[in-house]
């Protein structure tokens, strides 16, 4: 629903579980916006940053076509960063807010190499791995729907079933009313609903359950409880696979997998809108 309501941990749980379990799968982000002051990965090039953790639990090497549109920002205060594309640096371009990349903000030339490179990172690994998790960025509605590049043309295009999350802590009556007016009906058709994640108050996160429920008809599939980096978390791979494997029996827990388990495999949907 927007930055910072933990899409990445959740990915990062479901990563692990399926990894736990012997299943081949690998992390796909079209854009992430990154800052030196992020732990993990810190000394790694710029373009392998974005997804270094979600990798990590996925027991795979961040290569581009895992993150094939990165920022890299100076500092969190700076709306204007470094713009690598398939892990190449193409210049500087401003981003709009906590990772969010203005597709339409772009001159035409660098507007069509992050296409091209999406659907080409997406294309390559969906035809390696039989398990493919795509992760947005910041929250859907938040760019018009035609310069979303992460929220809604790459998720249009593939035909993937989409989960929502929303945090416990933020999701007050402001951010759940309108819920789906924010949602084009081609995204809305893919959705199965919501994860509420940072849960620590059960009673207050039923109630936000219900809200999210009414404002969208759409369900609550799973309440993650609260789950902090480890103690003295600092990016190291040591603390990043205990992180990885905390994330992974927090989603456990919820049921969440077992949704997941009973989903029919997606087709091959970019591919073919691609043609």
């Amino acid at each position: 629903m927007s930055a910072g309501v933990g899409k990445t941990a959740v990915s990062i749980g479901i990563l692990r579980s399926l990894f736990r379990r012997g299943v081949p799968c690998a992390p796909f982000k079209a854009v992430a916006v990154v800052t030196p002051d992020e732990y993990a990965g810190r000394s790694l090039p710029p373009w392998r940053r974005g997804v270094v953790q979600s990798c990590a639990a996925a027991g795979t090497v961040p290569r581009w076509w895992h993150n094939p549109v990165v920022v890299n920002l100076p500092d969190a205060r700076t709306p204007v960063g470094d713009l690598y594309v398939r892990g190449r640096r193409l210049g500087r371009v401003p981003v709009t807010g906590a990772d969010r990349l203005d597709l339409g903000a772009l001159p035409d030339r660098l507007r069509r190499r992050c296409q091209d490179a999406v659907e080409e990172g997406y294309q390559r690994l969906a035809g390696e791995v039989p398990w493919l998790l795509v992760e947005g960025a910041a929250g859907v509605g938040d760019l018009p729907p035609a310069s979303d590049l992460a929220n809604r043309i790459l998720p249009e295009l593939a035909g993937l079933p989409v989960i929502v999350v929303a945090s416990a802590r933020q999701a007050g009556p402001v951010d759940v009313s309108g819920v789906t007016d924010r949602l084009p009906p081609a995204l809305r058709a893919l959705l199965l609903g919501f994860v509420l994640n940072r849960v620590s108050d059960l009673p207050a996160a039923d109630a936000t359950a219900q809200r999210l429920t009414r404002a969208s008809d759409l369900p609550v599939l799973a309440r993650i409880t609260d789950a902090p980096p480890p103690i003295g978390y600092d990016g190291s791979p040591e603390k990043i696979d205990a992180m990885c494997e905390y994330r992974a029996s927090r989603v456990d827990e919820s049921g969440l997998m077992r949704l997941l388990d009973a989903l029919p495999a997606a087709g091959p949907g970019l591919v073919e809108a691609a043609r």
